[in-house]
């Protein structure tokens, strides 16, 4: 990966935590509102002009999230935004690795926005109203229309929506029906030591496995009916181990089981030990699909069922787990095939065990087809489109979060959806409104991207563009504000 010098001044960090000039100007004399589809930053910049003067400038620039939002991790499922520390390797929205150089943090009074995308409500994220999300606005799209009398939203051509090219807006400025960038993961690293009969146990380990007897033995628990994946376990069991799994009948419950140390290691070792403590390994989820599949096909046929809807409806796969992560990291996988899977989170109460009356408990339902007649979620090159079902704005005080990665595009994901932030973004844009307050029409636009930067006490390499966005909004604000005048 390029090496960069990124460290930002103390100037900038001051600028960033404590913006000067945060807002608008209602009654402004011009107005610039400039942006960079490459990078995601968003600026818009106010002046008040009284005598060719610029007596007062302010910008607003923001894109963080709240402290408890998530950030896809590199392979181990998502980690809270306030938690985030430099070094951690992040997905950006080329669905590749990339790693967190700076963090940053500060005060924040204003909205919030959550957003609720139309399939997989467990997805929802929240962000301040500057936050710039990747996505396709159904306005964007040729030849839209309005679908019926029922439904307002415009009704779009598949096939053009997918050769729409995905752009950066303001949170603020999405609307029900847009498109959300939902990024798979392109990361591909087989290895051979992952065979199709260990994938095969491994699902049935997620679903029904256990460790017992001080990480000696390796179980599994089924219903006694199910005498198919009882002998198919067993036979798995003795093709890696060259060991006989042995059975013992509990009431309707057979447990399948072998003394293996060596297996018992290797399968906490790849996927966890304890119901809600189960998660993938890094090494299961850099594999190829096609090996993959062979893992998710039996932990369907462990812990899942199919249902239709209508009777003319296409098969709807389940699969219930207490493990958040789990829920996570089988998404994302699925993903990687082609396959959408949403995520809900629901709770079990009263529930029984051949009488017995167990704990109430938080499960997460992942449900997805493999064959659809009507999308909404559409599949595109290395990401899915899914549309928003609705916005949420709130009042919040607090301290919200953001992050600089290592590399373009500059950008990472909150709950698998590509976004964009960058605290240099707010620290020009407080500095140039800074530089100009008090000079005149012509000497601000002598203000250079260089003068912002230089004030700053410099910028890194790759964060120059900022300085630029900078001087682009003053110089738009100007320009409008002379056009008004009928100036050139």
């Amino acid at each position: 990966m390029e090496s960069f010098n990124t460290a930002y001044s103390e100037k900038v960090m001051e600028h960033f935590k404590n913006p000067r000039n945060v807002g608008e100007i209602p009654d402004a004399d011009g107005i610039g509102n400039v942006g960079n589809s490459i990078c995601g930053d968003i600026m818009k910049l106010y002046i008040k002009v009284e005598d060719d003067i610029i007596k007062d400038a302010k910008f607003k620039t923001f894109g963080c999230l709240p402290p408890q939002e998530d950030v896809v991790l590199n392979y181990t499922g998502w980690g809270k935004v306030n938690k985030i520390q430099k070094g951690v390797k992040v997905l950006n929205s080329n669905g590749e690795s990339t790693h967190v150089l700076e963090t940053y943090v500060r005060k924040y009074n204003g909205r919030i926005l959550n957003i609720l995308p139309f399939v997989s409500p467990f997805n929802s994220f929240s962000v301040t109203t500057e936050h710039p999300v990747l996505c396709v606005k159904r306005q964007w799209i040729k030849g839209n229309r309005i679908s019926s009398s029922k439904c307002d939203w415009l009704h779009v051509n598949r096939k053009i929506l997918l050769s729409t090219k995905p752009d950066y807006v303001k949170a603020i400025d999405l609307e029900i029906g847009d498109y959300l960038i939902f990024v798979v993961n392109k990361t591909v690293k087989d290895d051979k030591f992952f065979t199709k009969e260990l994938m095969r146990l491994l699902g049935y380990y997620l679903s029904e496995g256990y460790v017992v007897a001080n990480n000696g033995v390796v179980a599994f628990a089924f219903n006694k009916n199910e005498k198919d994946t009882i002998y198919e376990v067993g036979s798995l069991i003795y093709k890696l181990t060259g060991k006989q799994a042995k059975e013992r009948i509990r009431g309707n419950v057979s447990e399948v089981y072998v003394c293996s140390r060596k297996l018992a290691s290797l399968v906490s070792e790849l996927c966890g030990c304890g119901a809600r403590n189960k998660t993938i390994s890094e090494r299961i989820l850099s594999l190829p699909f096609d090996k993959q599949w062979e893992m998710i096909e039996t932990y369907h046929i462990g812990d899942g069922n199919k249902y239709r809807r209508r009777p003319k409806d296409t098969e709807t796969y389940r699969i219930i787990t207490t493990s958040r992560n789990l829920a996570i990291q089988v998404q994302e996988i699925l993903a990687r095939g082609g396959i959408f899977a949403s995520i809900r989170k629901i709770f079990k109460t009263n529930c029984k065990i051949d009488g017995r009356i167990l704990k109430n408990s938080e499960q997460y339902l992942i449900s997805y087809k493999l064959e659809k007649y009507h999308n909404f979620v559409k599949n595109g090159k290395g990401y899915f489109l899914v549309p928003i079902k609705s916005i949420r704005n709130k009042k919040y005080i607090g301290e919200v979060y953001n992050f600089q990665v290592a590399s373009k595009p500059n950008s990472y994901l909150v709950k698998g959806f590509a976004v964009h932030n960058c605290g240099a973004a707010i620290a020009t844009s407080s500095m140039v409104t800074e530089l100009v307050k008090g000079k005149t029409i012509e000497e601000a636009l002598k203000v250079s991207n260089s003068a912002v930067a230089e004030a700053l006490g410099g910028l890194p390499k790759i964060k120059m563009h900022c300085s630029v966005l900078a001087e682009e909004a003053l110089k738009s604000a100007i320009d409008d504000y002379l056009k008004k005048k009928g100036k050139k």
